[in-house]
This record gives structure tokens, sequence and C-alpha cells, in this order.
């Protein structure tokens, strides 16, 4: 049996088709555009929710975009009241499933900013975001988070701005915010000491933490941090992320490396917490995290999971693919499985392979598919290494046109 795992993820999943960063260009804001656009991203929101739930993924961090340019001076609509039946329909759906959400207020909202223009855009976007949870009926332990923003020659006096100005929320704004350590300017034993001072919860970051660490110790970090959330906020929440091996520091890695994330749970052992993945993979990273401290999965889920990784495995080397079957049909744990999956997934391309794994794919719709659609893939084939982002996009295709269910639930066209 599953239990619910506190593992969540960011804004748009990326293997089921729902989004709510729907928006338009500002010139042409109306009435009628922008709430055709927020019904769908409300709709989609609730289908997002829905969709977690059903995959035991019980955080969630909701897109700032979910209301188009919710704090813009241009948007007058009160979309709040307007959709006021929709947000209670998906608030009752979150406290119902005990669903943890969250909103992350983007970089450009900048409390301590010193210019007054970049400050009051910054309340505004942040009563916006208030607003939106607010507007749901959900509880403070569902929060807005933010990083303190710049340093502006002087750090000191920064942070006694971004003080200062938090007072110039509202009180709901002020019990929903929490603040974050960054990767360039403060420490989390800098976000300490201001959460200290306001009274209100730090989120630690690894990588942030890696990138631009502090005296303290781990355990005392985690310690530190973990004293700040009250019971009216709920559990301590953590951000988790791996840095991705061919970018610039702090860019997320594509998908959660499986043996980190493991050792990092154990660091925070004994602690009941919440943790956000940031990665690119979203909601397969989140799955595979919520498998892997699972010491008894369900048969069914491991060939599930299985299903879904196959092909990807299977165009980086066959012997991968047979080998990765053998373990998931023993008894060795599911978390061993996706660390040798990893291991896999990150070797380097193999055109034989890329090739066989195409014509395996292939194979669920050519006895379907038109001379033109033939041509195109066999075409596309002479040239696999220039052509292999075209080859698979073809079949993609090829599989959503013919309902090939068991291709498009893969994760095939998408790692």
């Amino acid at each position: 049996m599953i239990t619910n795992g506190p593992i969540g993820y960011a804004c748009t999943p990326i293997s089921i088709p729902y989004r709510t960063s729907r928006s338009f260009l500002l010139k042409n804001f109306k009435e009628e555009v922008f709430k055709e656009c927020v019904m769908d991203n409300l709709n989609d929101l609730m289908n997002i929710l829905r969709w977690n739930v059903d995959s035991n993924i019980y955080l969630f961090r909701i897109s700032s975009d979910i209301i188009p340019f919710g704090s813009h001076s241009i948007n007058k609509i009160a979309w709040w009241e307007i959709f006021r039946e929709e947000l209670s329909k998906i608030g009752v759906f979150i406290r119902e499933n005990k669903i943890r959400i969250s909103m992350h207020p983007g970089q450009y909202t900048v409390l301590n900013s010193p210019k007054k223009e970049v400050l009051q855009k910054s309340l505004a976007d942040l009563e916006y975001h208030c607003r939106f949870l607010d507007a749901l009926n959900v509880d403070y332990t569902n929060k807005l988070v933010l990083h303190v923003g710049g340093v502006y020659e002087d750090k000191n006096f920064a942070i006694k701005r971004f003080v200062e100005n938090f007072q110039r929320l509202s009180p709901s704004a002020q019990k929903r915010l929490v603040i974050e350590n960054d990767d360039k300017s403060y420490t989390i034993e800098d976000i300490l000491e201001i959460c200290n001072l306001l009274k209100i919860p730090a989120v630690f970051d690894n990588l942030h933490h890696k990138l631009n660490p502090c005296g303290l110790k781990w355990k005392n970090i985690i310690s530190c941090v973990k004293d700040t959330w009250k019971e009216d906020d709920g559990r301590v929440k953590f951000h988790y992320s791996d840095q991705d091996t061919v970018k610039k520091g702090g860019a997320h890695s594509k998908s959660v490396v499986t043996e980190n994330f493991l050792n990092y749970m154990e660091s925070i052992k004994g602690i009941e917490a919440d943790v956000m993945l940031e990665v690119k993979d979203k909601e397969i990273s989140a799955i595979k995290c919520i498998y892997s401290l699972d010491e008894i999965l369900p048969v069914s889920k491991r060939t599930d999971q299985w299903a879904k990784y196959k092909y990807s495995i299977m165009e980086k080397n066959y012997s991968f693919c047979k080998q990765c079957s053998n373990l998931i049909n023993s008894n060795i744990p599911i978390s061993e499985v996706y660390i040798y999956m990893d291991e896999c997934l990150s070797m380097p391309f193999q055109e034989g392979s890329f090739v066989n794994t195409a014509h395996h794919v292939y194979g669920y719709v050519k006895n379907r598919a038109t001379e033109k659609e033939k041509e195109i893939f066999n075409n596309l084939l002479r040239e696999p290494v220039e052509n292999k982002d075209k080859i698979k996009g073809h079949l993609r295709k090829l599989c959503k046109k013919y309902d090939v269910k068991y291709m498009n639930k893969s994760y095939y066209f998408i790692l």
C-alpha cells in the first residue's frame, strides 16, 4: 500500500495534456478573452490536482500565471468574484484530499528593492498571489515562497528594507509568506536571521546552499529551519534539486538522481517534512521519488513504471532494457531499479540503439500508416543522428493519430 508522499512538483506537468499558464498579449487584453483564458486554466488546475491525487502526489506549486496579468494595473476585473464557484470547488477538492499547495512569485517580485516603482509592483504581485490562495479558502499552511532580493551594495540595509516593506503587506499575505535562500546573495543563515526577526518560516533549498553556503553545519540548518515553522504553518518545507551537469551552476537537472535524493532524505530523517522537487521532468521525478521511498511497492506499480520507461531505456542500449526488465521482475527494491535506470538514461546517444528502438515503436503503427507517413519515416531514418528529434516527433504524431495507448502513456517521447 502506497502512503501519501510528501513529495511534490511545480506548475506544469509534462506527461499529461494540462496546463495552467495560458495567456495572451497585453495589447489583446479584453474581458471576454481574459475570462476564457482563466476558465481554461482553472479547469486544467482541477484536472492536474485530480491526476496528482490518483498518482499519490499531495504537494503542488500552482503557476503564477494561473490568472493572466493577475497583478497588472490593466486588470481591473474582479476574477475572484466572477470565478467564485470554480475557485470554491478547487478549494474543496484541495481540503478534502489534504493537498498542500503553494505559489512562488517570480524574480521580478523584489520586496527589498530601493526603487519605488519596483516595490509597488512587488507588493501588488504578492497580494495577487495571496488573493488567489485566499479565494481557494485554504488555510495558512499553504504558502507563498519568495527570495529576499538584491544586496544593493549594502546587505544589512537591504535586509532592513525587506523587514520594513514586509509590514506593508496585508495580514493574510504576511501569514502566507515564507522566504528561501538563494544561490548568490542570501544564505540560509541570512534567511534564518530574517525569519526569526519577522517570525515567519524559512524554506531551505539544497542546491542554492551548495552554490551559496554559510558557516552552519547541515544538522543545525535542518533543525533551525524546522524551528521556524509553527503549528499554524504546517510541516516544514524543503526545496530539493540536482545540478544539471552540463549547464551553469544553479540550473536544475532534467531528472532527479535517485541515489542523491535518497541520500538527501536520509539526511533529514526523523523530520516530518514536505519536499518540493525543482526539476525539469516535473511529475515524472515526483512519482519516481515517492515510489523510491516505498519499500513494498505493489507489482502493478513496478510494471506500470517499467512500461513508461521501457523505450527510453531501449534507445540507449537494448542490453540495458533486458537488464531493467529482469530487475523489475525481481524482488529488489524499486529504488535500486531507479538507480540503475538513471545510469542507463545518462548514457550517450547510440545510433544503432536509437534506430532499433524507432523501428520497435514504428511497429505499433506501420500497418495503419499511410504511404506518405511511411515515406516520411523511412526518409528521416536515412540520417538518424541529424533527424533524431524529427523521427521521434513523427512517431509521436502517428501514435497519437492511431491511438496507441501504450506508447502515448510512455515517457519515450518526453525524456
